[in-house]
């Protein structure tokens, strides 16, 4: 076998050759133990075991060619790429009621204090209301006067309608009276008229009869006068008094009711269940009105608020799924949703952060206030091909990983030989330790970490990797 072919041997076929050779120095062992014939006992065994050593160390140490360089190996693998970021953030209660009395007063009770649960409808504290139920009494009494004004003007208004009604009534019978009295005189003052015209009737008499027939004229319209005099005073009569009463009615009738209402307002109600997490009043003090009093949290339904830093906020969304811890419950790990990422950046001296709120269906465990660390899935990339980062390496404005193209089949435990060559990949997600790419298949072996003195087909040595487990 010349010297090229030699060098050009693989790992494989030197440990074949020695294994021949091993095989043949047994055998020749095996031979020398045998009964040698007279006088060769004594210097037969040495020469074979000296010869069976010589072959085998100039096996050993002629020259095979260059030396491969070693190098670590990792298989790209099929898997599902997820792309987390983390963050520590408080836990706060998503029902949170803020109460306070609508009025001002002196607190006289409060009823409950941090801690106590509650349920809708419950007194939670009340105001003196001394002076106010001495109020409510007097405009309560207002109230039955006023009702009685307006009954008494009521009453007034229909005695005075009923007069205006026989009024009318008169004045109708008065101008039906005038008006039949005025026919009779303008039939007289006819019949004058003709007797004059023939000489049957004086002057003096006709004269009388115009003058009653004028006179019936007169009367006439001083009735339709007092008929409409009845009729104007009928739709007017007593309904000033009627409205004044009604309006003052309508006023006392507020004026309790707001005094009712304030009575109400001095005791502070649960508006719904829950339990007391802040109390800010003391019997015997002022409650401003409008400011907090008590509040009222719901430990069912908490959420967890997180500021994630802006470089990092950029891949959050509403509906990601994700994991949280709390420092006071180092066992549990529950499952929470990005339920809102606040628009706009917080910018606290050199660090701008974004709010996200984390909602946890299941925190029966969790109190507000509690710090927990979310790790939020904002990527998931499934069956991806997949390299650990260090593997990649940036060239030429290009991302390459070095390849290995093995030279005998892949057996775990051996030592093996392969060449290498840079492939261009292009990275299609990554997260904090593998980069999901394109460019090599599941199962290629690639160098780790990735080199920087090996060349474009150079020979390498290596050990098998475990075979990549493809996941889902």
């Amino acid at each position: 076998m010349s010297m090229e072919s030699k060098a050009g041997e693989s790992a494989s076929d030197i440990q074949e050759r020695l294994k021949e050779k091993e095989r043949a120095a047994q055998a020749e062992r095996e031979q020398a133990t045998k009964k040698p014939k007279r006088g060769g006992r004594k210097w037969l065994l040495p020469a074979l075991i000296v010869a069976s050593l010589g072959i085998t160390g100039f096996a050993l140490l002629r020259p095979h060619g260059p030396k491969a360089t070693p190098v670590n190996v990792v298989t790209a693998a099929t898997e599902t790429l997820t792309k987390t970021v983390n963050g520590t953030g408080t836990a706060k209660a998503e029902v949170s009621r803020s109460l306070s009395f609508p009025v001002a007063g002196n607190v006289a009770r409060v009823s409950v204090k941090v801690g106590d649960e509650v349920q809708q409808g419950d007194v939670l504290a009340e105001l003196n209301t001394d002076s106010m139920g001495r109020d409510l009494a007097a405009a309560q009494a207002s109230l039955t006067s006023a009702q009685a004004d307006l009954t008494r003007a009521e009453a007034t208004q229909r005695e005075t309608q009923r007069d205006t009604a026989r009024q009318r009534q008169n004045a109708q019978n008065a101008l039906a009276s005038a008006q039949s009295a005025l026919s009779s005189a303008e039939r007289n003052l006819q019949n004058q008229q003709a007797l004059f015209r023939v000489g049957a009737t004086s002057t003096q008499a006709l004269q009388t009869a115009q003058d009653s027939r004028d006179d019936a004229r007169r009367k006439v319209q001083s009735a339709r006068d007092d008929l409409d005099f009845a009729r104007n005073k009928g739709n007017e009569s007593g309904q000033a008094a009627v409205t004044q009463a009604q309006a003052a009615l309508e006023s006392a009738k507020v004026r309790v009711q707001n005094l009712q209402q304030s009575l109400a307002d001095a005791k502070l109600r649960a508006p719904t269940a829950g339990v007391v997490s802040v109390v800010n009043i003391t019997a015997g003090n002022p409650a401003p009105a409008a400011q907090s009093a008590i509040e009222i949290t719901d430990p069912n339904r908490v959420y967890l608020e997180v500021p994630f830093d802006e470089t990092r906020a950029a891949d959050l969304a509403v509906g990601q799924p994700a994991s949280v811890q709390f420092d006071a419950l180092p066992t549990q790990t529950l499952s929470g949703t990005v339920s809102r990422v606040e628009p706009t950046a917080r910018s606290s001296g050199q660090v701008s952060s974004v709010l996200v709120r984390i909602r946890l269906p299941d925190a029966r465990d969790v109190k507000p206030g509690f710090t927990g660390t979310a790790t939020v899935t904002t990527r998931r990339l499934k069956d991806a091909v997949t390299v650990p980062l260090e593997t990649t390496t940036e060239a030429g404005g290009k991302t390459q990983v070095w390849k290995v193209t093995p030279k005998a089949e892949l057996t775990t435990g051996l030592v093996l030989v392969g060449t290498v060559a840079p492939v261009d990949v292009t990275i299609q997600e990554r997260n904090a330790s593998k980069a999901a790419v394109s460019g090599v298949n599941a199962g290629d072996l690639i160098v780790t970490p990735s080199p920087s003195d090996l060349k474009d087909g150079q020979e390498v040595s290596y050990s098998a990797p475990q075979p990549a487990a493809v996941k889902p």
